[in-house]
Formats: structure tokens, sequence, C-alpha cells
């Protein structure tokens, strides 16, 4: 019985990889064609987005939604690096929450450019070193990265994608016992997700930033006595111990990564807008900007104020909208509150994250 069920599996797979060829015969054909029509936009978010959730609302198991979402994600990758080399800066070294924001937004078969820090992301975008770059931009728990929110409104960098990615924070070290731990080092924003656990645990370690959590686990490979917060994949490559799993504070909890890029998304039909805007000092005038989302049915999922950096207790409202830029609604909206304001800067509008 075993060799008849394998044999059926083999079969399955022999099909299988003949459409797979199939497919990747006419992404190659696409590519082409749109070389001949001087159509240079290869990667499509809008597009891809619409694929996996069709295939996620057409999948009746029993693979789990989830599971289809990223063999398609990688199915979609490779047929992808048949047509370009996309490349992808990140901010690393490896093992960061942005590598994996990127191997799920994007696949496996990108170029992948680790950067020590954020600004380095925005810059291989803003010079075109890099086709995209993959940055956290907010925490569920611990709310906005300022230094993201600084450098997407210095850079006039577009928004082309998001995606969401759950956070699960493992105490490692080349230690094998907490006894030992005299130095913690992790993100800042780690550090105050699990400062309930530290305080509890480890209350007499000191605490230090890094620019990442993988930069820590760098850190710590060479270091005695010392632990770092990190996900386990970087247990593995850095080669050490995990003392304690799961130590964040709120077990719910979630960062948001944007996709860097230099070009428009179309609609994807599941869309959010960004934008920035400055106002005059004046009573109601946030208000007023406020009721244009609301008299056209706009629903408003984030807003929050920036410091201009230009003069003191003036702010800057950066606001998230669901729909597309290109609906004409949104685009109505959004020509109204432009012109009420004085300052208005698109930051994109994109697919929302397939969680």
């Amino acid at each position: 019985m075993l060799k008849k069920f394998r044999q059926q599996i083999d079969l399955l797979d022999k099909k299988i990889l003949k459409l797979l060829s199939e497919r990747a015969t006419i992404a190659k054909d696409v590519a082409e064609y749109k070389k001949k029509s001087n159509n240079t936009n290869i990667f499509r978010p809008d597009r891809e987005s619409q694929i996996i959730k069709n295939l996620r609302s057409l999948n009746s198991g029993p693979l789990s939604a989830e599971h289809i979402h990223n063999i398609y994600r990688e199915i979609i990758s490779s047929c992808l690096s048949l047509e370009t080399n996309l490349t992808v800066s990140y901010l690393g070294p490896e093992g960061t929450y942005s590598e994996i924001a990127t191997n799920k937004f994007f696949g496996k078969s990108v170029t992948k450019n680790s950067r020590l820090n954020i600004f380095d992301v925005f810059n291989d975008v803003k010079n075109m070193t890099s086709d995209f770059g993959v940055v956290p931009v907010e925490n569920s728990n611990q709310g906005s990265i300022k230094s993201t929110l600084d450098f997407l409104i210095r850079y006039k960098t577009n928004i082309c994608g998001e995606q969401n990615i759950p956070i699960k924070h493992c105490l490692m070290s080349k230690s094998k016992s907490l006894k030992n731990i005299k130095k913690i080092y992790a993100h800042n924003q780690t550090l105050a997700q699990c400062d309930e656990w530290i305080s509890k645990n480890l209350s007499n370690a000191q605490c230090l930033s890094s620019d990442s959590n993988a930069q820590a686990a760098l850190v710590v490979k060479g270091e005695k006595n010392s632990a770092c917060i990190a996900n386990e994949k970087c247990a593995k490559l850095y080669k050490l111990n995990v003392l304690v799993r799961n130590i964040h504070d709120i077990k719910n909890n979630t960062t948001r990564f944007l996709i860097l890029g230099n070009t428009e998304v179309d609609s994807s039909d599941n869309d959010k807008t960004s934008f920035v805007m400055s106002l005059d000092n004046k009573a109601g005038s946030l208000s007023k900007a406020l009721e244009i989302l609301a008299k056209h049915r706009i629903s408003m999922t984030k807003i929050e104020s920036i410091p201009t950096r230009e003069e003191n207790w003036e702010y800057l409202f950066l606001i998230d909208i669901s729909g597309h830029i290109k609906t004409k609604k949104v685009s109505n909206a959004l020509q109204k509150i432009s012109d009420n304001s004085k300052y208005f800067q698109l930051l994109g509008s994109y697919p929302k994250s397939i969680d």
C-alpha cells in the first residue's frame, strides 16, 4: 500500500513540475513582451497580491492558507527571477525580522543586500543601488519607529507595499545559564517590548541598544556572560543557545514593514494610501481635513504627528487611509486636503499586507 501511495505522489510531482515549467515559460514570454513594448515595470506588487489572495480564497485544504501563500510566494519569486534580477536592501545583518519580511514579500529568489542601518536602506533606494528596500515602520505594542518616518519624509521615497510579521523574541547567549548573564543587547524597541520580563528575571543585567537584533547576536557571539534578544533563526545562524523563548511582554506582537521603491503601484482592490500634511495652526484645521475623508466615506487607519524639524512645536501629520489614489473618491478627497494644506506629500498607494 505504501508503495502505491509513493507512486501516486511521484506521478503528481511530475505533473506539478511540468506545470511549473509551463508557468515559467509564460513568465519569460511576458518579460519579452514588456521589453519590446518598453514596459520596465517588471515587478507588480498589486498583481502578485491579487494572485495570492485569489489562491488563498480558492484553497479548500488540507494545506492551510498560509502554506498556499508560502508555496506560491516562492513560485512567483522564482518565475520573476527569469524576467529580471531584482535587488532588495533590508536592515541587516542576516537574521533580522527585516530579512524575514523581505523573504515573505519577495520570496527567496531576489538578490538581497544587507545594510547595517535604516539610513543606508533609504539611500540605496534613492540612488537606485537597489530596486526596493525593506524597513520596519511600527510595532503593535511600541508604536512607530521615528527614524523610518523621518527618512520617509525627507527622502520622498515611494511606499510600494507593506508586510506584517509576527514577533517572537528569544533570549540567546553563548552561555547556557541565565545566572551568568551580565549584559543584554537588542534594538531599543525590542528591549522595551521585553521590559517586564527583563525586570523580573534579569533585573541586574545592563541593557545595551543595537541597530538591529541580528547585530546584537553578532556581538554576543564573541562575548561571554552576554545575551541578546532576537528571533530563533539568529540562534542557528550565530551558533547561540536559546535560553528562553517568547519573552515579549505582550504575546500578540506584530511589526509592520514598508516596501520602498521608485515606482508607482496600481490598485489591487484592497489597498492603503499614505500621505503627510501640515496645516495652519488654527482651531479646527485638523478636524476640517478629516471631515473631507468622512464626506468621501474613506476610512482612516492611522494618524500620527511628527515634528517638522524646522520650527519648534510645528508638526506634520502622517495619515494612512483605505483605498488607492487612482480611485476617484480617494483622488478627489486628497486633492481637497492638499488644496487646504500648507504642505502635502503623497507617500504612496499600495496593497495591504496579506497576513
